[in-house]
């Protein structure tokens, strides 16, 4: 099941204090204000948490037509937090939202009806929503609509061509599993002309950043010298990072690769492995 976003609560580090007073000012308060003291409540924020009084607050900021509103009011039904758990309901409040051009929401909307969730499952309907997310380059949606047309779906076969295109912005945006398939894609030429040398690259990338499945790819590249100069020590360095975050390919590889180098050759790896800090 996706996980049901909402808009950030670290919004509500806004002070309560501030607003309730500017809720006083004003007897009937606005959206704005509902909203803000909504994320504060669920938060837990300078007041004690409280979730069926966020949903509330939600509730009348949405019904005061704040779409920010309107999404995370979608999502506690979603989730069932403050509220009791009612997709059906779930997706009308996404679509209000959606529908006003927010990408959070559209993106949510485009969960529900992947997986037919408040609505019947459309595929063809999710990929709408998700495209109208991703243009506005909501990162989410991007990988979303990548793994949409990557592996197909009832109704939505598979779409290689869209899916590297959707994968190249969610890479640029540091996603670890775009540029991670984006290897595979580039190293098996599925979809796109074969070409190692970017397979190396998008999983050096995304190795570097912790993906343990693209570090086991990389070792491999490095074991067999695809895309670069075959290098025993970086190929063990990378498996052995992979391994240790329970990748099973790589724990074997690297007994393979082991047999093949020389005792200071596996404790060079082993150090570069241990120095090693994942970038953001």
């Amino acid at each position: 099941m996706s996980r049901i976003r909402y808009f950030d609560l670290a919004i509500a580090a806004v002070a309560v204090t501030t607003i309730c007073c500017a809720a006083q000012i004003n007897e009937k308060r606005n959206g704005d204000t509902d909203f803000a003291l909504g994320l504060a409540y669920a938060s837990g924020n300078g007041v004690e948490r409280d979730l069926t009084k966020a949903a509330e607050l939600y509730r009348k900021a949405a019904e005061a037509n704040n779409v920010k509103a309107m999404n995370n009011l979608g999502s506690c039904y979603a989730n069932g937090a403050g509220v009791e758990h009612d997709d059906a309901k779930a997706a009308e409040w996404y679509r209000q939202s959606a529908e006003k051009g927010a990408s959070i929401a559209e993106d949510n909307l485009g969960s529900m009806y992947l997986e037919g969730r408040g609505v019947e499952k459309n595929p063809a309907e999710a990929a709408k929503w998700f495209q109208k997310a991703a243009e506005q380059d909501f990162v989410n949606a991007e990988i979303h609509l990548g793994k949409l047309y990557y592996f197909g779906d009832t109704n939505l076969p598979k779409n290689y061509q869209a899916a590297e295109k959707w994968l190249e912005k969610a890479a640029g945006h540091g996603s670890r599993w775009a540029q991670n398939t984006l290897g595979l894609m580039f190293q098996e030429g599925f979809g796109v002309k074969q070409d190692l040398k970017k397979a190396f690259e998008f999983y050096r990338k995304a190795a570097e950043k912790g993906d343990a499945k693209a570090q086991s790819n990389l070792g491999f590249m490095y074991y067999q010298g695809l895309g670069v100069e075959r290098d025993l020590v970086n190929a063990y360095k990378w498996l052995t990072l992979s391994g240790k975050q329970g990748e099973i390919t790589a724990v074997k590889m690297r007994l393979e690769v082991g047999d093949r180098m020389k005792p200071e050759q596996i404790a060079e790896a082993q150090r570069q492995a241990q120095d090693f800090k994942a970038v953001n």
